[in-house]
């Protein structure tokens, strides 16, 4: 059954931040941007808009945040 969140090509609350923790659990080293949001988008099976992968990304690196940023637009597990 299709809900009209998923009818209106709306994303399930944490489904993109849960691609992004996993893609970076997996990752042996810092990822840069362009790969997290490659790897998310093979994820969910279906185009991520970058802006989304990045906003994520920034307001949750840094102090007291899940992800750290290692350099400009290179992110890590925190």
């Amino acid at each position: 059954m299709v809900t009209s969140a998923q009818s209106l090509g709306r994303r399930r609350p944490g489904e993109v931040r849960d691609a992004i923790e996993r893609t970076l659990a997996s990752a042996s080293s810092p990822l840069g941007l362009k790969e997290i949001h490659e790897s998310v988008e093979a994820r969910l099976g279906s185009a991520v808009p970058e802006s989304s992968v990045r906003s994520y990304l920034n307001l949750n690196a840094g102090r007291g945040g899940q992800f750290r940023r290692v350099r400009r637009g290179v992110y890590k597990l925190g």
